[in-house]
């Protein structure tokens, strides 16, 4: 009887698989544009959204949802495939072993882990999940002293002007054992037709954090910060500290931990630096756009913050969409949010010329599209809430090229339908309780004038907390 379940079960998870299709993979995977930008699906439920379907990446298997079918499927075209191991197009070995899943110009792309290489590889294949190939490779080193070691993949993967973006963490290991170890970022671009790995950034022995704020097929911007000032190592401190050196630093003389307290407490006064980088998708040239120092501040609620100049929030044509933002306590919500919201036009390739977009009053512009280093949906299209009583707002699209402001609906101030990415006529979004999010997917005349009981649920992609 035991065996018999337990044929049953194999057979079940097989079939959920997709490893019952005869033939392979059937559906068709729509070929996107050379002049787009699409942002890979991770583990953490990130997903790449398609015209005729969505990428996702799901227990050891890439997947694909298909919108006709309503299934999801194995990206593999062999025929009784089990989906269990190197010789099926659609796996990948390990936890958190592969991210940046897409389609884009007409192939499949992903990052995979290969532990028999000891590298993070870029691999493509086409949209039958046939010809699975290695792009590129990039080395893994090891944790042995005075080597650099990439501990795991970085944020957020972008498909475009022929390249793949990524951010890697790195760890640098030091010889001298009295030295911590570094973790720090790099940015990365590689070269699609030729395999190229092209640093966006410098890889530095020290921390230095990195974020691909705005991209488009022909630039991309990476946000750079780190600490402007150094701490005492364990050794240089205790040595200070035995002498009393910090005798009049009661945080530090009274802690259970002395150097961690120390530690913490430098961490409030240093200043951090910053760099604005840009890169040239054509010239494949970087140039250094802003660059400066930010002071450690302290909000309403007692936690220290370090708030750059603006933030880049994408791009857009010729220019760059950047935010000043203002926080201050919300009453009605008891915790510190933003209260003010102005957007500007960065022409950051024309002498730096700023120019006013948007001011938002009691709101602010919330992400959406899908493309997290970009914040426009539909083409020119801005979204954005304003507060009203009784923990409401109201939801509103901005038309960049028109200046046309347009209210959407009336809902609750805590973005209850996220649009998560789009095709030519509908958005992908999902509603949420703490229990897990509900996928939808939607007409955009629907969208925009709140009707949502038009929505079509996609419950194969629902995500649990």
């Amino acid at each position: 009887m035991r065996k018999i379940l337990s044929l049953i079960l194999i057979l079940f998870t097989m079939c959920l698989l997709g490893a019952c299709e005869k033939e392979g993979l059937s559906v068709d995977i729509a070929e996107s544009s050379s002049d787009s930008v699409v942002q890979g699906a991770d583990e953490s439920g990130t997903l790449a959204v398609g015209e005729n379907g969505i990428f996702s990446l799901k227990n050891n298997h890439f997947m694909y949802f298909d919108y006709v079918t309503e299934k999801n499927y194995v990206i593999c075209n062999r025929a009784n495939c089990r989906h269990n191991n190197d010789d099926c197009s659609g796996w990948y070995e390990g936890y958190q072993g592969a991210y940046g899943l897409a389609e884009y110009c007409g192939k499949i792309y992903c990052f995979i882990f290969n532990e028999d290489s000891n590298a993070l590889e870029l691999i493509s294949m086409k949209r039958d999940g046939s010809e699975r190939k290695t792009v590129s490779k990039i080395q893994c080193g090891d944790s042995t002293p005075n080597s650099w070691n990439l501990v795991e993949r970085g944020k957020s993967t972008y498909y475009a002007g022929g390249k793949a973006f990524t951010t890697l963490y790195w760890m640098y290991n030091p010889d001298d054992k009295s030295e911590e170890d570094v973790q720090t970022q790099q940015s990365v671009a590689i070269d699609l037709n030729s395999g190229k790995i092209i640093e966006l950034t410098e890889r530095k022995k020290e921390s230095v954090e990195c974020e691909i704020s705005g991209i488009s097929k022909d630039h991309c911007i990476i946000t750079m910060k780190g600490e402007a000032g150094e701490y005492l190592s364990e050794t240089e401190f205790y040595k200070e500290f035995e002498t009393g050196g910090f005798d009049s630093v009661r945080e530090i003389k009274n802690a259970e931990n002395p150097y961690e307290a120390y530690y913490m407490l430098r961490s409030t006064e240093i200043p951090w630096w910053y760099k604005f980088i840009a890169f040239d998708n054509n010239k494949n040239q970087t140039t250094l756009i802003q660059e400066g120092t930010i002071e450690p501040s302290i909000d309403e609620d007692g936690d220290c913050k370090y708030m750059l100049p603006f933030v880049v929030s994408g791009i857009h044509n010729d220019y760059a969409i950047i935010e000043t933002l203002k926080e201050s306590k919300i009453d009605d919500e008891g915790v510190v949010g933003v209260s003010e919201n102005h957007i500007y036009k960065w022409f950051f390739d024309d002498d730096g010329k700023i120019e006013s977009l948007l001011d938002i009053d009691d709101g602010y512009m919330f992400d959406a599209g899908g493309i997290e280093a970009g914040v426009t949906v539909d083409d020119n299209k801005l979204l954005y809430l304003k507060r009203k009583p009784k923990m409401m707002a109201e939801y509103y699209s901005y038309n960049i090229d028109t200046g046309k402001e347009q209210k959407m609906y009336d809902a609750e101030r805590d973005v209850p339908y996220r649009i998560i990415g789009e095709t030519k006529d509908k958005f992908i979004y999902y509603t949420y309780d703490d229990k897990k999010k509900y996928m939808n997917i939607i007409k955009k005349s629907d969208y925009y004038r709140g009707n949502f009981k038009n929505a079509t649920r996609i419950e194969a992609l629902d995500e649990e907390f």
